[in-house]
């Protein structure tokens, strides 16, 4: 079993500045752009239906829709650039630090470089997570399927898998699923890990609410089978000034889904003569992350499907 300091500790630190070498294809060149426009009009009106039952009616862009919690949240025909979910009913958490990049490591040329406020990590000492292995063709083609409908014109690769061994006693091996996706704007990637929880997803979603030393309760969406997709904010890390953002799907048969992008991908990365299975860090990576947070929702509740 991985306490949430292993997982922390050791997959938030190789997955900043670690990547094995990726298996290339285009897959998302397969997909026809009809077939794309045809998923994210679904992913539409899949929100009208949610604000329909709630109760009120929809126009292309309303900005006073409700979720099924009640919570106010802008509707769009297309997929928008924020996740059209309201945050969780938590309470703002004050900051005990800031973060800035790294002296040894600084980020390009005009990217903004002011303190970020960063909040406090819940204690999870009783919290334990089961790392689970993914069957890889099967997660390859339901990724390819997701990501062609959710990334326009992006070429996205296999994802591969990145085993980390056990860090202690009583702890388990765990695995990562990694696939580069580029654009115009660059090469990011997208970074997929599987486990489980305890108890109902509302509960495990509140107890895990600041788990990316976040400072504002994330945002929330709850599907009808009670199934919870908890999407972070762009948190910020060394080395370069990278960016990740995270969401997470906690099922009612207790697994958890862990999807995060990132700025940065294979390009990124130079043969390490002293651990070839794990390179160094030396690219800054692409000034945006390759998806929106909206098309991270989208992702999220594609592989939630």
């Amino acid at each position: 079993m991985w306490d949430e300091d292993d997982l922390g500790a050791a997959l938030r630190t190789e997955l900043a500045q670690r990547t094995p070498p990726r298996l290339r294809a285009g897959l998302a060149d397969a997909v026809t752009r009809g077939r794309r426009r045809r998923r994210r009009q679904q992913f539409g009106a899949a929100l009208a239906v949610v604000a329909a039952v709630a109760g009120v009616a929809t126009v292309a862009v309303s900005a006073g829709a409700l979720a099924s919690d009640g919570q106010n949240v802008a509707a769009t025909e297309t997929t928008p650039t924020e996740a059209p979910w309201p945050r969780a009913d938590l309470p703002a958490h004050s900051p005990h630090a800031t973060w800035t990049p790294a002296p040894s490591a600084p980020p390009p040329a005009g990217w903004p470089i002011e303190p970020v406020p960063r909040c406090e990590i819940p204690d999870s000492t009783g919290r334990n997570l089961d790392s689970v292995r993914a069957d890889l063709p099967a997660l390859q083609e339901q990724l390819r399927q997701a990501m062609a409908a959710v990334a326009d014109d992006a070429t996205v690769d296999l994802p591969y898998e990145t085993r980390f061994p056990p860090t202690g006693p009583n702890t388990h091996e765990a695995f990562t699923y990694t696939a580069d996706v580029s654009d115009d704007g660059g090469t990011g990637s997208v970074t997929l890990t599987f486990g489980r929880f305890t108890g109902d997803p509302l509960t495990a979603a509140d107890d895990q609410a600041y788990d990316m030393a976040n400072c504002q309760a994330p945002k929330r969406h709850v599907l009808a089978n009670g199934t919870v997709l908890q999407i972070y904010d762009v948190a910020p890390s060394d080395p370069f000034a990278s960016q990740n953002q995270t969401l997470r799907i906690y099922r009612p048969d207790g697994k958890l889904y862990s999807l995060s992008v990132r700025n940065f991908g294979s390009p990124d990365f130079a043969t390490n003569p002293e651990d070839t299975a794990h390179p160094h860090r030396v690219g800054p990576g692409r000034p945006t992350l390759p998806l929106t947070e909206g098309q991270l929702a989208e992702l999220g509740l594609a592989m939630a499907g």
